[in-house]
């Protein structure tokens, strides 16, 4: 047993660390990836303002930029077809919303944007 030997210390040592500069810049370069590919549609928010039930819906671009609305969600269910509305920052927008509603009967809207970027909002029929 006293013929064998070990590596030297110092090279135990400087290969630690290669192994953890090695291990920082694999971790670097993926979390610079994922945070590129979420912060560019972070500003991004659209919000319910009001459903007046009588078939419209009016949604506010609240973020930063323009968004597209892509559909409209009643109770899980697609309200109609796709559309392309596109939308610019402060501005609302009134979007049809077709249907027969009970009165007192509360409805699960949900609006979607082509970045992925939705709300939604459970609102009374009068």
């Amino acid at each position: 047993m006293k013929n064998k030997k070990a590596i030297s210390p110092v090279l135990a040592v400087l290969l630690m660390i290669a192994v953890a500069v090695a291990a920082a810049l694999i971790t670097y370069a993926w979390v610079m990836t994922y945070l590129s590919s979420t912060t560019s549609r972070a500003g991004h928010a659209v919000q319910i303002q009001s459903v007046d039930f009588a078939g419209s819906l009016y949604a506010q671009n609240v973020g930063d930029g323009t968004i597209v609305i892509t559909d409209i969600y009643l109770d899980g269910a697609q309200l109609g077809t796709s559309f392309s509305t596109p939308v610019t920052e402060g501005l609302t927008v009134a979007l049809t919303i077709t249907g027969s509603y009970t009165s007192g009967v509360d409805y699960h809207f949900k609006i979607t944007c082509d970045d992925g970027t939705f709300t939604e909002g459970t609102y009374a029929a009068p």
